[in-house]
Formats: C-alpha cells, sequence, structure tokens
C-alpha cells in the first residue's frame, strides 16, 4: 500500500482522471441505468417548466462532475511536491473528490426539487451514488498506472545510464544510476557524488536541481531537501539527529544526508 506511482500526478493521468469519472457517469446512467442514481436524476419532474428534466438534469450533473474533478486534479499536480504524497494520502484525496463532487451535485438537484427532502438529504444520495459507480474509473486506471509504471521500471533501473547535461544542454557527465550515491546542489552547480571501484568521487555541473529532478525521478531517486537528491538504494539507515532533524546514512563515513520533514515519508516508503 506504500508504493506510490508518481505517474498518477503526471500531466496527462491528471486529464485521464479528469474525464474518466464524469463520463463513466454518463455510461453509468444512460447503459446500466442503476435506480438509485435515476432516481436523483429525476429531481425537479413536475415542479420544472423543462420538458425533460431527466436528461437536463444528466447534462448539467456531467458538467458539474467535468469542473470539480478538473480542478481537483489541477490543484492535485501543483500540490504534488509539497503534499509529499503516498498511496494514504492518494486514496484519502480520491475520496474527498467523491465528497466535493456530492456536495456540488446535491446542491444543483436540491435546487430544481424547490428544497425538498434538504441539502443533507441529498448530499447523503448524491454521495453515495457518485461513489459507488467511481470506484470503478478510479481502481481500473490506478491499477493500470501502477502495473504500467513497473513494467517500465527496468528502463529506469539500477543498470540505467543517467547523462547529465549543464544548462547550456551540453552532456557533461555520463554514469550508471546504481553508482549515484547522492545530488547535492550548491549555488548555480549541482555535484554528483558517485561511487568508481568502491571510491566515493564528485563531478559539478553548472545547472540547477530543478534541471535534473525530472532525470532523477526516472532513475528512481527521491527529493530528501531542498539541497540533496539521494538514491535509495544507497540508504542504510534513518536517524534522527540533533535538533529532530533526520539524516540518511549511505554507510560511506560521512555524517548523512539531511531529510526535511517535507520529504520524510516519501523517502521512508521507499525503503
Amino acid at each position: 500500500m506504500s508504493y506510490y506511482p508518481k505517474s498518477l500526478v503526471r500531466f496527462f493521468p491528471i486529464y485521464v482522471f479528469a474525464l474518466a469519472i464524469p463520463v463513466f457517469f454518463l455510461i453509468s446512467v444512460l447503459l446500466y441505468e442503476p435506480k438509485g442514481l435515476c432516481e436523483l436524476m429525476r429531481a425537479g419532474e413536475g415542479l420544472s417548466m423543462i420538458s425533460n428534466v431527466y436528461t437536463f438534469n444528466i447534462i448539467i450533473t456531467f458538467t458539474i462532475l467535468l469542473a470539480a474533478m478538473s480542478l481537483s486534479r489541477v490543484l492535485l499536480w501543483l500540490l504534488r511536491k509539497a503534499l509529499a504524497m503516498d498511496m494514504y494520502k492518494y486514496c484519502i484525496w480520491c475520496m474527498g473528490e467523491i465528497v466535493v463532487c456530492g456536495a456540488f451535485v446535491s446542491l444543483y438537484l436540491v435546487l430544481m426539487a424547490r428544497g425538498d427532502g434538504g441539502w443533507f438529504g441529498w448530499l447523503g444520495r448524491s454521495i453515495v451514488s457518485i461513489g459507488s459507480i467511481s470506484i470503478f474509473p478510479y481502481l481500473i486506471l490506478t491499477l493500470f498506472i501502477c502495473a504500467r509504471e513497473k513494467a517500465t521500471a527496468h528502463d529506469a533501473s539500477a543498470d540505467a545510464r543517467l547523462k547529465f547535461y549543464d544548462n547550456r544542454h551540453q552532456l557533461k557527465f555520463i554514469t550508471e544510476a546504481s553508482s549515484v550515491l547522492y545530488i547535492e546542489s550548491n549555488e548555480n552547480y549541482i555535484i554528483v557524488h558517485y561511487l568508481e571501484n568502491a571510491i566515493e568521487k564528485r563531478f559539478q555541473i553548472r545547472t540547477s536541481m530543478k534541471n535534473i529532478e525530472p532525470l532523477c525521478e526516472q532513475a528512481g531517486f527521491a527529493r530528501a531537501h531542498r539541497c540533496y537528491i539521494v538514491n535509495p538504494l544507497h540508504v542504510k539507515s534513518i536517524r534522527k539527529g540533533v535538533g529532530g532533524l533526520n539524516f540518511a546514512d549511505l554507510g560511506t563515513g560521512e555524517d548523512g544526508i539531511p531529510i526535511s520533514k517535507k520529504y520524510y515519508d516519501g523517502i521512508a516508503a521507499m525503503l
């Protein structure tokens, strides 16, 4: 459960999820016609001047779900680093999406019903109905992305070669991913700490952490601190130092790599 595929918060899967939930709602209500959901879509029948209330409610509900899911997934993408997301937090986020979608849908339905039944009555029914159909696209897409990421993990595994470029996009350094201990930021440079014949060496490149972070993520490295990216393969243990700050020991005789609270859960989940 601790494994968390980072693909879930990349740009393309974000919009796949944003579309999947409202599209699956549309397919369910039109093809399978679940009783509870169809009853919701009849809210306002006999009270509105609209000729086909059922169809109108479906269209509006689809639009609400699309808007709510799009906003939620964009927010998830923007906060992906700040949240230090793991699978538990992601599941809570998904449940929150269902609740939010249900809240907005119930607000619309209670207006269509002219207040009959009250907002809380419609809220409970909306959350149950939307949640019962949304669980399928959530599970299918999440399992698919997990399986795909694990299947392609070999391409970025320990025997992959990493190519480091400078600010001018000139190739400066190539090494095996498994040999990299950690990467350190030093003003306008990054310093790659790596092993060569069991001896620790360093290579300095004029670039930024921001530029190399995508490469490091593909290699399975993890951000440990604002100034450090570490290779989890070399982390022997995590210890608490003076002042409550955590450190990752790499077994190289150094003091260890500092781990910020922001990144602690992500590092611990990879060990």
